[in-house]
């Protein structure tokens, strides 16, 4: 069963830094305020770990109201969590003020498991230097904490922007460097400039993701749940609806989302939304914000690139993450039961983002358009299967490639959907001889391949193409055709 994750927020509301426009750094807190908010903190913990197993909790991230890391109640209590056997990942947002010496010592010696913690660490150009954060960014990537970093995306700060993304991508403990994000800017009370945009794509590869009108839909907000330090539930942290009379105490399995929301309007709203580019991008728990950078893509179209039938446009969403992917040099393949030329028809508007693909179920495999392999079939009972199209209903659809034959569709009305038990019953009636072949059933068309020749066997040979091994690779699909392609991946 997949996982769920929760984003927790405390009665902590300040911070040690004091930027200009934060209300956080204008509030004090009282030894008694802190002392309940640590309380909280700690009754929550315990709670997870009751809890983690029946609930099938797999990852939590701290989103405070100001600077939860100078206190050191929150490490010990990630440490905590991270020493569970059922959590896979726990994290939190910071502004990395706190000493990293210090932190390691603390989570350490709690029992945590420096590989299953992710930092959200946020940059403030008004209070510390690139040297400085791009220089803590490091020591914590060389003990194997996994993080990203980022910026509110204030066109004034470009330069200072710019320079601590060379910082970060000159780390040398990883190929990429150090992811770095940028938030677009909600008191700019303008639109970016052209120009501004192309600056900040350049600084942040998924900038574009940021600046989209991400309708709300509550029905995308499965096994994601927001929790307040009273037990107070939401479906996120944008959204005020309440999502069960019961508080996190009392609960025992996660609440259908609810959502008050017209668009989701942060990467914490949107970047948790049960989305297959947010995986494909940001791996099995995108609101971490950690790019999984994986060597190549494998996308399904039909209920995939074009989720609704009969679409005619790729939603917003899909095409900001296939840019993305672009601008990373990430290859990315369509994987199809469509043939080549009706998926190039199907795809125009963007095909030229892919490296070739999987099509006809696996009968075609295509790279660059300058290797390609057919599985073939030998068609000496396409005769046979001519002769019963009356009785069963079809025509005969054969495709070929230089008058070889790869693949053959059984094809009837749209409104005659083949069942199991007739293509069963059909099958039965074509001597296949020493043939091996198989067949699948997509509405109203049966499609008839080599037995060799599917997705997952399509995956595998462009890998072997590429010198990349099938587990640096994922993959999204949404039918029978895609699950033994998406088991030979990471997903």
């Amino acid at each position: 069963m997949d996982k769920h994750m929760i984003l927790y927020r405390g009665s902590l509301k300040s911070c040690n830094y004091h930027c200009s426009y934060c209300p956080f750094s204008k509030h004090s807190m009282s030894e008694r305020e802190l002392e309940k908010d640590r309380i909280q903190w700690f009754s929550f913990v315990e709670s997870v770990q009751r809890k983690a197993e029946a609930m099938h909790i797999g990852a939590l991230m701290v989103v405070p109201y100001g600077e939860a890391m100078i206190h050191s109640w929150y490490w010990q209590g990630l440490a905590y969590l991270s020493a569970q056997a059922e959590i896979d990942a726990v994290g939190i947002q910071t502004n990395l003020s706190f000493s990293i010496h210090d932190f390691l010592h603390w989570f350490e010696n709690a029992g945590g498991v420096l590989k299953k913690l992710r930092l959200w660490a946020t940059f403030h150009p008004e209070m510390t230097s690139v040297s400085e954060f791009s220089t803590k960014c490091r020591r914590l990537v060389e003990k194997d904490v996994l993080l990203c970093a980022g910026s509110v995306g204030v066109p004034e700060n470009l330069n200072v922007l710019r320079a601590l993304k060379q910082a970060l991508h000159a780390s040398k403990e990883s190929k990429r460097g150090i992811y770095f994000w940028v938030n677009k800017m909600d008191g700019l009370r303008r639109c970016y400039t052209q120009e501004e945009r192309a600056a900040f794509l350049e600084i942040d590869s998924y900038f574009e993701r940021e600046l989209m009108f991400i309708p709300a839909n509550a029905a995308f907000c499965q096994k994601r749940l927001f929790v307040e330090a009273d037990g107070k539930l939401h479906t996120c942290n944008v959204s005020s609806t309440l999502v069960s009379q019961k508080r996190w105490e009392e609960l025992e399995d996660f609440p259908n989302p609810e959502c008050n929301r017209k668009l989701c309007s942060c990467y914490l709203a949107y970047g948790g939304r049960k989305d297959f580019m947010n995986q494909i991008l940001f791996g099995p728990y995108p609101l971490f914000r950690i790019p999984r950078h994986p060597k190549a893509v494998f996308l399904d179209i039909e209920g995939t690139l074009f989720p609704g039938k009969g679409m005619a446009d790729i939603p917003a969403g899909i095409m900001a993450g296939l840019e993305a992917l672009a601008r990373e040099k990430i290859p990315v393949f369509f994987a199809t039961t469509l043939p080549y030329k009706k998926a190039m028809e199907r795809c125009r508007r963007i095909r030229h983002l892919f490296a070739g693909g999987i099509f006809a179920g696996g009968a075609h495999v295509v790279l660059y358009r300058r290797q390609e392999y057919f599985y073939l079939l030998k068609g000496l009972w396409l005769m046979e299967a001519f002769s019963l199209q009356r009785k069963f209903g079809f025509r005969v659809l054969a495709y070929r490639e230089h008058d070889t034959l790869y693949k053959v569709t059984l094809l009837r009305p749209s409104h005659r959907v083949w069942q199991t038990q007739e293509a069963e019953d059909l099958m039965c009636c074509i001597s296949f001889a020493d043939e091996k072949i198989r067949y699948y059933i997509e509405e109203n068309c049966l499609q008839i391949v080599s037995a060799a020749a599917d997705k997952a066997n399509g995956v595998k040979m462009l890998c072997g193409w590429l010198g990349i091994s099938p587990n640096d690779v994922v993959s999204a699909g949404d039918s029978e055709e895609d699950r033994e392609m998406m088991n030979c991946v990471t997903v």
